[in-house]
Order: structure tokens, then sequence, then C-alpha cells
């Protein structure tokens, strides 16, 4: 066994790719649906909170040009919120879908998405069944169903984050004579840990990978 390999490291980790079948897909995929259905329902019955208000403040700075508002936060996060405001307003046009919701949607899409990393990264600690079942517990758990339905950047952050870990271990549990692969690893991990660093200021999230 190569020197960087742990015994447990499943088939998704062998190799450059990820080798899924039906038994591990079809679920995944149902735990995103049902995950964005939770996310969704009655996104836009609630108004928005005081943080989400300086969100939109910046959002609408952004229409005009001016990308300093909020600057505190990074801007991915308000990037997509101004990317799903102008899209809803070019396809259905003003007034059709409640501000809230529009702001509130690309969050609701990442923390679906979310069972993607975390599923991955459990499996390459344990195995696909624990996996399915850690992405089973984010996909209709209330706590992240109620923080993903809110404009805070802690949901992109989560996301990104669990990529960046995932595809570090990916890394280490390579062959050291796999130096393709391996550095193809590292480097998808540094732009995963670049993204998360796009979406909230944690740059001490990364002794995560040195654990």
């Amino acid at each position: 066994m190569p020197e960087n390999s742990y015994s447990g490291s499943s088939d998704y980790l062998q190799g450059a790719d990820l080798r899924f079948d039906r038994r591990v897909v079809a679920p995944l995929i149902l735990l995103v649906l049902i995950g964005l259905g939770f996310r969704v329902w009655q996104l836009g019955a609630i108004g928005f909170a005081e943080d989400e208000v300086n969100k939109v403040n910046a959002v609408r700075a952004y229409e005009q040009g001016d990308i300093t508002a909020n600057a505190e936060h990074p801007m991915l996060m308000k990037i997509f919120m101004f990317a799903s405001v102008k899209i809803a307003r070019g396809v259905k046009g003003e007034g059709r879908y409640s501000d809230e919701l529009m702001f509130r949607l690309p969050n609701v899409i990442f923390g679906a998405l979310t069972v993607i990393p975390l599923f991955l990264l459990t499996t390459a600690f344990f195995d696909r069944w624990t996996g399915l079942l850690a992405a089973g517990f984010w996909s209709v758990g209330v706590n992240a169903i109620t923080l993903n339905r809110v404009g805070k950047e802690d949901t992109l952050l989560v996301f990104f984050m669990l990529f960046a870990c995932y595809f570090y271990l990916r890394a280490k549990q390579t062959d050291t004579r796999e130096t393709k692969v391996r550095n193809r690893n590292y480097l998808l991990s540094g732009i995963s840990f670049g993204l998360m660093m796009a979406s909230k200021y944690f740059p001490h999230y990364l002794g995560l990978n040195s654990l």
C-alpha cells in the first residue's frame, strides 16, 4: 500500500476519477431534490432579517456600479444574489417573484447541493453508506434547512470548505508516484478554499486540512 494511503480508502479515492454507480447516484439526486424542496417551500413568506437587508442594499448598490457596499463581507454570495435577481427580472419581468425569494434562492440551491461534498468527505473517512446517511441528515436537518433559507454567507462557506477538505484528503491518499493526480487534487482543494474565502473571511479554516 502507498505510504500516503489509508487502509480504509474506498473506490471513490482510487485513481483520478470518481466511480459512482446507480446505488449511489439515485439516492444522492433524491436527497438533493428533497433538500431543495424543503428549503424553497414558502421561501419568500418571511421578510428580510436585519443582516439580509445589508445584502439587499449591497446588491442594489451593485446595480448602480458601486461595489463598496457591505465590504466587510466578500462579494461571492452577493454576486449570486445579483445574478438571481437579474435573471428573474429578465425571464418573468419586474415584480413576478418576491425579492425575498430571489435573494435567498442561491443559498437554497447551494444548501441542497451540499449533500454532495458531504457525502464525498464522509465516504472518504468511512464508507459510502455512512456518506449517504450523513447526506440524508443534511438534506432534511432542521438546522441546516433553516440556515440555508437565510441570505447569509455561511451556506457557501460550508459548501466550498467541504470540497476543499475532500480534495486535500484525496491528494494525501493518492500514491506519491501519481504526481499529476496529487497535484490536480491539491489544485482543486486550493480553488475550493479560495472560493470559501470569497464567501466568508475565515482563513483559519485552512487549518482543518492539516488536521
